[in-house]
């Protein structure tokens, strides 16, 4: 049964491979042909050991591997607020903003969200004291967020008690989240948090720079950027053996367009103490992505650095921040080695669409809106704008480390 699992599916060679992986990772009691074991040793002379990836062709029935897609900062300024509330009822309905991004999320298995926004209740308020409804955060989840970090500027925007309901809403409504916490018993319990998919277990931790000279009330904590703290915080995440350790880092100089000499240190520190992805927030305009290839512990790795994501769901109009893109990535884990790759970097731009009379906002992905003139009737300054978010966005991206290109879900 061994050999029809392990032949199913793959090429002679990858078979070979895959035995030979398997009894070095796995010995097992049964006697193998003398013929059989030197034609085997001969066709893998030679082959790395890692086999999480061979040829770019990852083998079927060796690998498993999850989907993750990460966006940038999703905040409430009362434009936002108010376009999403009913006259007549007084609810809230989000939706309609997020309605052309299922094709981007249905496929994907853990998908991070920066939340930008305190849940303090009412009255809700905007800049520079964010407090969102409620309803906010049920909508991210049920569009397929299935994890907010929450660790940003903005997060004691509404003191002890927005830092406290806002947690408090999150386990309501069941979202896996990290970066602020009501005491330090429930940051030991909780923290480092760990995410387990299709048998792949991630470590997501998630800092901030400051929260705006506002300082949490004790007993609450926040997550700040402490090169000292985070390397103890890896190294409690190292512990609990996850496949590969990602950090949410809430960074930057707002409104630049390339990563700062800080973020650049920071970056540097992180992937020498055994973090494999960064992703990045707080700048409100798109940064690039690169692959680093750093050494951890002796060994030569790569780590992927995403600097800014962007805006997720803003109402900042100026160039530059009026969108911002996904990025996507897997994690494949090879059964055998226990060796994990990250392949088919790509990202996904869109752009945050604001329509007058009625004010509503819509996040229209580039791929899908591009060549669309149906859909929205879109003014002369609003058609200019757009095209110039994506003219801007391509170019800015196309200078990668790593040949990362633009990802179509729908092709």
């Amino acid at each position: 049964m061994l050999f029809v699992n392990l032949f199913k599916s793959m090429k002679i060679k990858q078979f070979f491979l895959n035995l030979k992986a398997y009894l070095k990772a796995k010995p097992i009691f049964f006697v193998v042909p003398l013929p059989l074991l030197y034609f085997t040793l001969f066709l893998t002379r030679g082959v790395s050991d890692d086999l999480a990836v061979t040829d770019n062709n990852p083998v079927n029935d060796s690998i498993k591997i999850i989907h993750v897609i990460a966006t940038g900062d999703a905040m409430s300024h009362m434009p936002l607020v108010q376009s999403s509330q009913d006259s007549v009822s007084g609810r809230f309905n989000f939706y309609p903003s997020f309605e052309y991004l299922a094709p981007i999320l249905n496929n994907e298995d853990l998908k991070i969200v920066n939340f930008e926004t305190t849940l303090a209740g009412p009255p809700y308020s905007g800049y520079p004291q964010f407090c969102a409804p409620d309803t906010l955060a049920y909508t991210l989840k049920n569009i397929g967020f299935n994890f907010f970090v929450n660790a940003n500027n903005h997060s004691v925007d509404k003191s002890s008690k927005g830092i406290n309901r806002t947690i408090d809403v999150f386990n309501k409504y069941g979202i896996q989240h990290t970066g602020t916490f009501r005491n330090e018993a429930e940051r030991k319990k909780d923290y480092p948090a760990f995410v387990t998919l299709n048998g792949i277990k991630v470590s997501i931790l998630n800092y901030t720079y400051g929260t705006n000279s506002l300082i949490a009330p004790k007993p609450t904590i926040i997550n700040y950027i402490d090169t000292n703290s985070i390397k103890a915080d890896l190294a409690a995440a190292r512990n609990g053996n996850p496949d590969m350790i990602l950090v949410c880092l809430h960074w930057g100089n707002e409104y630049q367009r390339e990563p700062c000499i800080e973020q650049k240190m920071i970056a540097d520190v992180l992937f020498r103490n055994g973090t494999d992805v960064i992703v990045g927030s707080h700048p409100h305009v798109i940064q690039p992505i690169e692959v680093k290839n750093f050494k951890y512990k002796g060994r030569n790795k790569k780590g992927l650095v995403i600097w800014s994501l962007g805006n997720f769901f803003a109402n900042q109009r100026k160039q530059y921040r009026d969108g911002g893109m996904f990025v996507k990535f897997d994690i494949a884990k090879n059964i055998y080695t226990g060796e994990c790759t990250l392949l088919n970097i790509g990202y996904i731009p869109f752009w945050v669409y604001k329509t007058l009379n009625p004010v509503k906002f819509y996040v229209l992905p580039i791929y899908r809106f591009e060549n669309d003139s149906l859909t929205f009737k879109m003014n002369v300054q609003d058609k200019q704008d757009f095209h110039t978010f994506i003219t801007d966005t391509r170019k800015h991206l196309s200078r990668d480390t790593a040949n990362i290109k633009e990802f179509f879900p729908e092709k």
